[in-house]
């Protein structure tokens, strides 16, 4: 059997978390609803990948977890990394259906969570999404003390 490409888990995943975030938006509103939703998933991402990754690896040695993007190297150095995401399938997907708030959730809300358990020796930041209507993400890291 073929494995499941990480889009069509995503996919898969939308199918309950969508109609459980609108429930949760209904009762708690939608930033209480969006906050919940995305620390959870952000944690349970965070966990999952602490046992895939070394801990304060160069942020280059993540090779994308075989996720659906095209991405631009802007800087690689020992000290800093910095890359475009020109073009991402989830954020396709989650606009296509009309959900990027909650594809965001999802996917792109993770990093923040993962990063700061992955990579304590770095600082790290992003300022903008594909999924929010930017022309690409912006991910940025700096080894602290550089």
């Amino acid at each position: 059997m073929a494995e499941l490409s990480s889009l069509d888990a995503v996919k898969i995943q939308a199918r309950a978390v969508i109609p459980i975030a609108k429930k949760l938006e209904e009762t708690l509103g939608v930033e209480a609803a969006h906050r919940l939703i995305g620390d959870a998933i952000a944690n349970s991402w965070a966990d999952f990948m602490a046992t895939r990754q070394e801990p304060d690896s160069h942020p280059s040695a993540a090779g994308g977890v075989g996720f659906p993007v095209k991405d631009v190297i802007i800087k690689d150095t020992d000290d800093e990394y910095a890359v475009n995401m020109v073009q991402c399938d989830f954020a396709e997907y989650f606009r296509s259906i009309g959900e990027p708030e909650i594809g965001a959730l999802m996917t792109c809300g993770v990093d923040f969570a993962v990063e700061t358990r992955l990579r304590p020796a770095w600082n790290f930041s992003r300022s903008q999404t594909l999924m929010q209507g930017a022309d690409h993400c912006d991910f940025c890291w700096q080894r602290k003390g550089s």
